[in-house]
């Protein structure tokens, strides 16, 4: 009987073993360090990467993924702070190509394309039918700070324009500039509930919503700048697999339907 006994004793604790320290874990760990995915993204991308999320879950059971959007200047200070993330997604290469060079991402490649707009408050008080309109005395605009890419293009786009508007045109057009906002997508809001005459965004940012209560002014083709948005996984990744399973879907054509829906151009 005390042989028995033994026996059964002996095998309870064999089947516990792996349980109480560990033994047989690694697959279970491994699947945890998998459930999550945190992804740093342009504030530009809020839409399109919002319904990717949707996607990649839904591909991905069990999967958690954190979004988490800013001024493409911003997310690079982040990382560089040794902020936690998985892949970043910049709407500039020199945030990207900065990323690159202090170690803290992968290979980038190039997934999405966009371009300059102006956008006023509907019912356009300001009565601002062209670009060079945004010269005219009076007018009242804001802009995404100083560092953020949109406010760059803008930047490059109006230089572009002092050919052809006049030499100091870009000068006159950024003295109408009362305030600088975090990204573009807070600078497009402050328009939108009429707080300026009109900024400058990506075409993307003229999204269904907020077309409702904007006006939107296209920028002459020669005079306008591409933006490139290129997207890595990043030195400190959880899981590379997982992330470049994300980086996957939006190069994907799958990826780029959605991209497209939501206002931007294809890559290649």
């Amino acid at each position: 009987m005390g042989s028995v006994r033994a026996k059964l004793l002996s095998c309870v604790v064999a089947a516990l073993l792996p349980v109480l320290f560990g033994c047989g874990g690694s697959a279970s760990s491994e699947e945890g360090e998998e459930s999550a995915l945190t992804v740093y993204a342009a504030s530009s991308l809020t839409d399109a990467f919002g319904e990717l999320k949707t996607n990649f879950e839904e591909e991905h059971p069990g999967t958690e993924m954190q979004l988490n959007f800013a001024g493409s200047s911003t997310l690079l200070t982040q990382l560089e702070q040794g902020a936690p993330a998985d892949v970043f997604a910049s709407a500039d290469e020199a945030r990207m190509d900065a990323a690159v060079s202090d170690g803290l991402a992968q290979s980038p490649q190039t997934f999405a394309r966009n371009r300059l707009t102006i956008i006023a408050p509907a019912g356009n008080p300001a009565g601002i039918e062209s670009y060079r309109d945004l010269a005219k005395p009076g007018i009242t605009l804001v802009l995404a700070q100083d560092e953020v890419p949109v406010a760059q293009y803008a930047k490059e786009s109006l230089t572009k324009a002092n050919a052809v508007y006049g030499s100091d045109f870009s000068e006159r057009v950024l003295s109408h500039v009362t305030s600088r906002d975090a990204d573009v997508k807070a600078a497009a809001n402050r328009v939108a509930v009429g707080d300026a005459d009109a900024t400058i965004v990506y075409t993307s940012d003229a999204t269904p919503d907020l077309r409702e209560r904007v006006e939107t002014i296209e920028i002459p083709e020669e005079l306008n700048v591409v933006a490139s948005y290129p997207i890595a996984v990043t030195e400190g990744a959880q899981s590379s697999e997982l992330a470049q399973g994300w980086v996957d879907l939006v190069l994907s054509d799958e990826g780029q339907r959605v991209m497209e829906r939501w206002g931007f151009a294809r890559a290649w």
